[in-house]
């Protein structure tokens, strides 16, 4: 495990406060992200991005987060309150504070709830985009009326993971009923009853809205589109630089520290130097060699840095729609085969982290429970796969007649995901693939590789927490390999083991029974070659140490977990 706090020297600008477009530096926080801000829905299959995830956080409020250093599922109270009322059936209610309302002064209630459990349960085939189901789809549709600021979710059979099944501050939040009936052409009354009675004819302009009307287009929508439910909202977007969060005056609890937050897109070999000279606040890069070695050299005014564990990993995903990889489990043995993972972490975060290994198991950190049990799970398909072999790799292609086959490698543009792309390149055209790798900035955009799918292997990082709820739709088979339809099953995978193992899963929750399954689960994605897995994510974050209660925190919700409580002075 990973850990400590470092207080470094780096040279800075002077403490005096500087206007900028009204604000003072004692009411503004900045804080650097490499990708850029594409969508203000954050809970669509498309826009499932962590920038996303990284700016709504509280500008769309929810009943939990993963909060504390520990990232454990924290409730907010102020939004509202939910408990378990019965284990048969399962039966869990929520209720709404009275004062809750978006920032236009709409009140957050039923119209809002049906929205929110049509898309998560994948009602209607799933007309409106989700990231995934995930437990919802085995509860009822809840009953509540208009106005009604209380309901509840029935389950169909045990869910284990309830209580982070309720709307959330991340990418399972509420999203603003009123505003997607009118833009589908609805009366609040008339939206209502659709959600009720399950018309997606009714419904269909309003769910074209709601996936794909709130994606960024060189500006923020119209300021009517885009109401707040949390103590930010969306208030200024310069396309390519930033992207401004000022408190809700609407916000009915408590107002947040720092009136406003700037989250600029600065590239993660130059935030650093963004840090030392003053232009940002908080970075919490992906901690490469040079940025790491930056971090501990720098020098001048005081900058506090902690390195930790993180809920991320590395991995490369195969396109099982369409290309080379989709029919040919032999073209896939020869890549796994190929590829260097062992170079990769000695290259790219060993000298981060002198005791790194390559990851061999997907779903299960090594500081959390069971990982043991489940890495002695996998070590037969290990055997086979899990060691790089450039000769028998190339032994596979000439078997299969498929030397030469062009593979095309694509990521997201960032520094570290390079520097292993041309490893990845360079061992695997040894082995006989012409293998194209492609880095782009619109990796993760709506119109992006990784959800258009034009990629055979894409390389990314899952950022997750300690639920086995977190990865189901990963692995799930989707209904249809589209943007809109595949969740977080990017390759469109589909095992109906898997399926089954899934769902048993989910509905475990004797500890010791569940990592068992995860094992049968870990073995079957390697058995398939489903997903190459390289390695856990170190994490690092870096701040000016006149910002106070900035805690880095393990999982999907990063650094801004409690972004309402940074204060800078």
């Amino acid at each position: 495990m990973l850990g400590g706090v470092l207080v470094l020297s780096a040279c800075g600008g002077d403490d005096e406060e500087s206007e900028e477009n009204g604000s003072s530096a004692s009411d503004t926080v900045t804080l650097a992200e490499a990708q850029p801000f594409q969508s203000y829905n954050n809970t669509t299959a498309a826009a499932n991005s962590s920038m996303n995830s990284t700016v709504m956080n509280w500008v769309h409020g929810g009943f939990w987060q993963f909060g504390g250093e520990d990232g454990q599922v924290t409730p907010d109270e102020a939004f509202g309150t939910y408990e378990k009322t019965s284990d048969d059936p399962l039966t869990v209610e929520y209720t709404i504070n009275d004062e809750a309302a978006w920032s236009d002064g709409d009140s957050i209630d039923c119209d809002d709830i049906l929205l929110w459990w049509t898309q998560q349960s994948g009602a209607m085939d799933g007309l409106f985009s989700a990231i995934g189901t995930d437990g919802v789809e085995d509860t009822e549709m809840p009953d509540c009326e208009a106005g009604g600021k209380s309901f509840e979710l029935v389950y169909d059979t045990p869910y284990a993971d309830w209580s982070s099944n309720g709307p959330s501050h991340g990418n399972t939040s509420m999203m603003p009923a009123h505003v997607v009936a009118e833009q589908g052409g609805l009366t609040p009354e008339e939206f209502l009853t659709a959600l009720q009675e399950g018309d997606a004819d009714a419904l269909q302009q309003a769910a074209e809205f709601f996936n794909t009307g709130w994606v960024i287009n060189g500006a923020l929508p119209d300021p009517a589109l885009i109401p707040s439910s949390g103590p930010y909202m969306l208030t200024d977007f310069v396309e390519g630089q930033s992207v401004t969060l000022t408190a809700n005056e609407n916000y009915w609890g408590e107002q947040p520290a720092t009136k406003n937050i700037v989250i600029r897109t600065i590239a993660e070999e130059e935030q650093v130097q963004a840090l030392q000279n003053g232009e940002v606040d908080i970075i919490h890069p992906q901690p490469t060699v040079d940025l790491a070695q930056q971090i501990e050299q720098a020098t001048g005014s005081t900058i506090s840095s902690e390195v930790g564990n993180q809920y991320t990993y590395e991995h490369l995903d195969f396109n099982f729609n369409s290309g080379p990889f989709a029919e040919s489990k032999e073209l896939r043995e020869a890549f796994a085969l190929c590829v260097p993972r062992q170079q990769i972490v000695d290259n790219l975060i060993a000298p981060v982290v002198p005791d790194a290994e390559p990851k061999d198991i997907r779903n299960i950190a090594p500081w959390d429970p069971g990982f043991e049990e489940v890495n002695q799970a996998v070590s037969e398909p290990l055997g086979e796969y899990g060691t790089q072999d450039i000769d028998r790799a190339r032994q596979i292609l000439e078997d299969e007649n498929a030397v030469g086959t062009t593979i095309r490698l694509e990521t997201l543009d960032l520094q570290r995901r390079n520097d292993a792309g041309q490893l990845i390149k360079a061992a695997c055209d040894e082995a006989g693939f012409n293998v194209e790798f492609v880095s782009a900035a619109d990796f993760f955009d709506t119109e992006g590789g990784l959800a258009q799918n034009t990629f055979d292997v894409a390389m990314f990082a899952w950022i997750g927490s300690s639920l086995f709820s977190e990865w189901n739709s990963t692995y799930q088979t989707v209904t249809e390999c589209t943007p809109e339809g595949k969740g977080n099953n990017n390759g469109c995978y589909s095992n109906p083991e898997v399926d089954e193992l899934l769902d048993e899963l989910m509905r475990t929750s004797d500890q010791d029974e569940a990592i068992g399954i995860v094992g049968e689960i870990e073995t079957i994605l390697w058995d398939d070659l489903v997903t190459i897995p390289l390695y856990q994510h170190p994490g690092i974050t870096a701040w000016n140490s006149a910002v106070q209660n900035v805690v880095p925190n393990p999982t999907q919700t990063g650094v801004v977990w409690n972004m309402p409580e940074w204060t800078k002075g």
